[in-house]
């Protein structure tokens, strides 16, 4: 019960402005059975489609982060392992006490109704795994997505205060793909061809950046030094 309460007063603070959202699509023959989560899910910032049959040629369409099936009662439509769209999103089945014979191997499964603190960290854990689309306007590395017209960088969900100086690199990073810039490269980049600083204020910033971003330069994950050079993103 004190769970389900913490739950409740998590929502109240979740479903108060998102940052960032995830589109899911449950398909289930019986929707009305899994409200509890979908409300849940709802609550979470999720972007909750619900469908009774599996039709790719409307899913496929969908940019989509993760497939939920309910295959705790009648079976229907297959849903394919990697999912449908472009996003080949990840499935979680909804499953009873015994789980249908003819699931994919190595599905992921989550026992319906059941544990719903359990059932949403499955959750949030698979919708992470898909590939976020960008579009003009954003630019993306792994869990980080940086909004180019709201001048916002989002985290996985969550959003990351940066100072304009420091937006301004990660951008000059993310925009470059992979490839290497040096430190008179990112200069140019932030303050133009007029600058006269010394280059060690790139280092300064960097190291800030990688700060907020819980990012090791021992074990980077998102920006690494090309010792002699300047820096990329990671792989």
């Amino acid at each position: 019960m004190r769970r389900m309460q913490s739950i409740e007063q998590e929502n109240e603070m979740i479903g108060a402005f998102c940052d960032t959202t995830r589109r899911v699509v449950v398909i289930s023959p019986y929707p009305a059975r899994l409200q509890p989560l979908i409300a849940e899910m709802t609550m979470r910032c999720y972007d909750v489609l619900v469908f009774h049959q599996a039709q790719e040629s409307v899913l496929s369409a969908l940019p989509i982060d993760l497939l939920i099936a309910d295959r705790t009662i009648a079976p229907f439509e297959p849903v394919p392992a990697a999912g449908f769209g472009t996003l080949q999103a990840p499935v979680l089945y909804l499953v009873g006490e015994e789980p249908p014979a003819d699931l994919p191997a190595g599905s992921h499964l989550a026992g319906w109704p059941g544990d719903l603190p359990a059932i949403v960290t499955a959750i949030e854990e698979l919708a992470g795994k898909s590939v976020l689309p960008t579009t003009p306007d954003e630019l993306l590395l792994k869990d980080i997505r940086i909004d180019l017209k709201r001048i916002t960088v989002i985290q996985d969900g969550k959003r990351i205060d940066l100072t304009k100086t420091e937006f301004d690199l990660l951008r000059a990073l993310l925009a470059s793909r992979g490839a290497v810039l040096s430190r008179q490269d990112l200069m140019e980049k932030l303050w133009g061809d007029d600058y006269f600083g010394g280059s060690n204020s790139i280092d300064v910033h960097i190291k800030s950046l990688r700060r907020k971003l819980g990012d090791d330069p021992k074990d980077p994950q998102y920006i690494v030094t090309v010792r002699g050079v300047g820096y990329r993103t990671a792989d």
